[in-house]
């Protein structure tokens, strides 16, 4: 069967045009249950349509729908033999509509990952597509304005996807936090020093991990 066959008889199914239909539904209990109807359709993976609408629930506005895709789509970017990746037209669309995320959609990937543990191996895969990703992700940890969690997410995701261009920011924030300490025998309370005090520990791992990852690639 060639691959306009293929499709033709994945589309002609009444059951692919229900579960496709019920990822965009309003009601978020039919969204999140069409995640797990997607995967028990046959050949959904060679579809590029049912990846891309797979891919929109990481935006989800329900931080569980969002854990959900992510661990959907973790699976078909996680595998143990040649053959069994996306097929080749199925992955441009998923790389595609990754190099489309914007800061905001960047930081919702990011409150999966502070909210379930489990995310953490999937969301690597997912970022792992954005090559561009960690500019953002270096703005992401300097802004004072979002949640430590979030910048904490931000610094773990910069070492473990290896984003080397964000390797003299954390360094410059480690620095920063080093010097503080050093003030006088500075004593604070201020939010800002309380929160940098914990990205710390998160600064140094990122950094070593992007240390390590350059010398191997030099």
């Amino acid at each position: 069967m060639d691959q306009r066959t293929e499709e033709d008889a994945f589309f002609r199914k009444p059951r692919t045009w229900s579960v496709l239909e019920a990822l965009i539904a309003p009601d978020p209990d039919i969204r999140e249950q069409a995640i797990d109807d997607l995967g028990s359709l046959e050949g959904f993976r060679e579809q590029p349509l049912a990846v891309y609408l797979l891919a929109t629930r990481l935006l989800d506005p329900v931080l569980e729908i969002r854990f959900r895709a992510v661990q959907a789509l973790g699976c078909l970017l996680e595998f143990d033999r040649p053959g069994e990746g996306l097929p080749a037209r199925s992955f441009r669309t998923l790389a595609a509509f990754t190099t489309q995320l914007e800061k905001e959609q960047l930081v919702k990937l990011l409150e999966v990952s502070a909210r379930y543990l489990a995310a953490e191996e999937a969301i690597v895969q997912i970022m792992k597509l954005c090559s561009y990703a960690g500019k953002i992700l270096g703005g992401i940890v300097n802004d004072r304005k979002l949640p430590v969690e979030i910048r904490q997410q931000a610094l773990y995701f910069c070492g473990e996807v290896g984003y080397l261009n964000t390797a003299i920011s954390i360094r410059n924030l480690i620095q920063r936090i080093e010097k503080d300490r050093t003030r006088a025998g500075l004593i604070t309370t201020r939010k800002k020093h309380l929160d940098e005090e914990r990205l710390f520990p998160y600064a140094v791992a990122a950094l070593r991990k992007l240390e390590g990852s350059r010398e191997l690639s030099g």
